[in-house]
């Protein structure tokens, strides 16, 4: 048992160094793609002991060595093990070690015997060549008791040794899931929306026992007086906890942990459970970042809770104390972002060649131990080399050691092509219409995961729904034309939810062409892809985890998120308007009452009359501001870069390069611009 493992740990580790140095090579930096990588080798280190017999049947072709401790084999010498290893590519015969006579094999005696009075192959061999176990030759002696050696005694220890940690290791993985399910069902449950925002597609609860969020499973547990949290932190800690949910990393980690268990003498499972770890940390610190209005806040909350008593045993939390100061450090830096979700060329060439390094190093590789474990007593030599019994000459050597095989398994014949995996190859597409009717205001409601969403203006009373689902590869077909069918669709009176939470669309998103009325109160949300919007809604609210959002003619005051994506808004009446992006540019024109404009890294151009306060903040980005003859107080500030004003201006204090404040056409309300480190042009 325990050389098996060894085995299977070798072929993991030489998994590992196979896709490190394929990561090196190809200088990939996304950590989703390293994570789908370390993941992959994880799974082949769990799956590698089972592996082994069917490789074992596999035609070997034997081309260097790698040996195994023969003490952790318990050797036992036997007729296979004292033949030498032939060649695969030439039939080998047992004249080629016996003298020249005419034999027999008794089968149930495992004995060859000579005719009439011919000497026993066996007494013309040296004492150390005994064949022992149940073969004999003619009138050999007696079988020996094997003699118990030292080593015996340490393949026990050994094995004694490995049961005990692997048991304690077990054991507590075991009790910290035990303490997460206990976690989880002594906490209150949270109602949906009613009192967290941003938490209408999570399963959330509550518990004292804990003072930082903690991801258990499929659901989120957030510690007691999360009621007195400010707004920007629940969006924070939602966004943060989301990522771990939709990834799936308390699954992962458990995984983890039972391999490095299992294998705890390897330092591969203990590496893998830390890397795992910490990449999946970074992806979900992105989206945490993404939704908090810059790094200094985002970095607060992971400090707070970091320092936060009573961790817990097992699960994701949100910040643990051991990790906390390179998470810190990463989220500071000012490249790391643009680098670790960069989708190189490198990075494709890599999943492309990624599929073949884990064949060849998991599949192909073979490691075969020093000395042959004991065989079957009754066919020894058929299980050995596939002999074949006639007369020849030639003695067995006077020593003789089994060679140490590191062998290439090469498989018998290449499957035949599946037609039918050929033709989901690519990805298909399939539509559904739908024309629906009501009397007087509309409110519509639309989701997806990461399909678009097109919104136009139609005429009163009827709402036209187009719907475009796109399968990937891999996708159910079943499950498609059940959309197609049935589409997500629910009215009641003056009221359309189309799309929201979905199980099961793996591989499918769909995507969505609405008519609809101008006055129409509007909510759209898609997980990762665009929305456009011409002349629809009401004081919408259109959210995206990633893609850009483009509005015109809006009516009122809109409120618009995006993770990573830009924002382009066009003639937007006079209302509350705000628009937040982590990382893209806001381009804002004909806002007239307040406005908020937020970005981490890109760039504001906001053009309007403000009739209430406006705030305009970017991270790193330039701020250019056009208010025509509007009058307004201004406070501009950046960290690095100019202000410049081609509008006359009175001053209410001592001005610099780095900070203006005063009056423009007479004064009115104020607007705030503040810029990280980019320039600032008021028009």
């Amino acid at each position: 048992m325990l050389a098996a493992l060894i085995e299977a740990a070798l072929r993991s580790l030489i998994l590992a160094l196979a896709v490190w140095a394929g990561l090196r090579i190809f200088r990939v930096h996304n950590v989703i793609m390293q994570r789908s990588a370390w993941t992959a080798v994880l799974a082949g280190s769990l799956l590698m002991p089972f592996a082994l017999p069917f490789t074992s049947h596999w035609r070997l072709l034997s081309f260097a060595a790698l040996p195994v401790p023969a003490s952790l084999s318990q050797f036992q010498p036997t007729l296979a093990s004292a033949l030498p290893v032939p060649s695969l590519s030439t039939p080998v015969s047992i004249d080629d070690v016996l003298p020249p006579a005419q034999h027999t094999f008794n089968a149930q005696s495992s004995q060859i015997n000579p005719p009439g009075n011919a000497p026993a192959v066996a007494d013309s061999l040296p004492p150390d060549h005994s064949l022992g176990g149940n073969s004999t030759l003619g009138a050999s002696p007696a079988p020996q008791r094997p003699t118990t050696h030292p080593r015996i005694s340490f393949a026990r220890l050994a094995v004694l040794t490995y049961l005990i940690v692997a048991a304690a290791l077990l054991f507590r993985l075991l009790f910290g899931i035990a303490s997460a399910m206990h976690l989880w069902h002594s906490s209150t449950r949270i109602p949906p929306v009613s009192e967290v925002p941003f938490g209408a597609d999570l399963n959330l609860r509550w518990s004292r026992k804990i003072s930082a969020p903690v991801t258990v499973g499929s659901g989120i547990v957030l510690p007691a007086g999360y009621q007195s949290w400010p707004y920007e932190k629940v969006r924070i800690v939602l966004a943060h906890e989301r990522s771990h949910v939709r990834q799936h990393d308390f699954h992962l980690h458990i995984l983890a942990s039972l391999y490095a268990a299992v294998a705890w003498f390897s330092p591969l499972g203990w590496w893998l459970k830390y890397k795992l770890s910490d990449l999946c940390e970074a992806i979900s610190d992105r989206s945490g970042l993404n939704a908090a209005t810059d790094r200094s806040a985002y970095a607060q909350v992971l400090l707070e809770f970091a320092a936060a008593p009573r961790p817990t045993l097992i699960g994701v939390a949100m910040a643990r104390p051991s990790n906390i100061s390179r998470r810190i450090e990463r989220l500071l830096s000012e490249g790391y972002l643009s680098r670790a979700f960069a989708a190189s060329v490198h990075a494709r060439i890599a999943a492309l060649v990624a599929p073949i390094v884990l064949f060849a190093a998991a599949a192909v590789i073979h490691v075969q131990a020093a000395t042959q474990p004991n065989q079957d007593a009754h066919a020894p030599i058929a299980h050995a080399a596939n002999f074949q019994i006639s007369p020849a000459a030639t003695a067995l050597p006077a020593s003789y050691s089994a060679p140490r095989v590191f062998a290439l398994a090469i498989p018998s014949a290449a499957p035949e092509p599946n037609p039918a995996s050929q033709n989901n190859a690519t990805e298909s597409e399939n539509n559904f219409d739908r024309n629906l009717t009501f009397n007087g205001k509309l409110e519509l409601s639309v989701a997806t995961g990461s399909g678009d969403i097109t919104i136009t203006r139609g005429s009163a009373n009827q709402s036209h729904i187009h719907g475009i689902v796109k399968a990937s590869p891999g996708a159910d077909p079943a499950k498609v034309q059940q959309i197609v069918a049935n589409p997500p669709i629910e009215q009641e009176g003056n009221s359309i939810r189309i799309g929201g939470h979905q199980e099961n669309l793996h591989n499918i998103s769909i995507s969505y062409v609405i008519e609809a009325p101008a006055d129409t109160t509007l909510l759209a949300e898609t997980g990762s892809g665009n929305i456009t919007d011409t002349g629809v809604g009401q004081n919408p609210k259109l959210e995206t985890g990633s893609g850009n959002i483009s509005a015109t003619g809006l009516q009122g005051g809109f409120k618009i998120e995006t993770g990573s994506g830009s924002i382009a808004i066009e003639n937007a009446g006079e209302g509350d308007a705000k628009a937040e992006t982590g990382s893209g540019t806001i381009n804002v024109k004909g806002v007239h009452g307040s406005l908020i404009a937020e970005t981490g890294s890109g760039t504001i151009v906001a053009a309007g009359t403000p009739s209430a306060a406006w705030k305009l903040e970017a991270g790193s980005g330039n701020i250019e501001l056009t208010t025509g003859d509007a009058p307004l107080t201004l406070d501009a500030s950046t960290g690095s870069g100019t202000i410049t004003t081609d509008s006359a201006m009175t001053m209410e204090t001592s001005s610099d390069k780095r900070h203006v404040r005063g009056k423009i056409n007479g004064g009115g309300p104020e607007v705030r611009v503040e810029t990280g480190s980019g320039n600032i042009r008021i028009h």
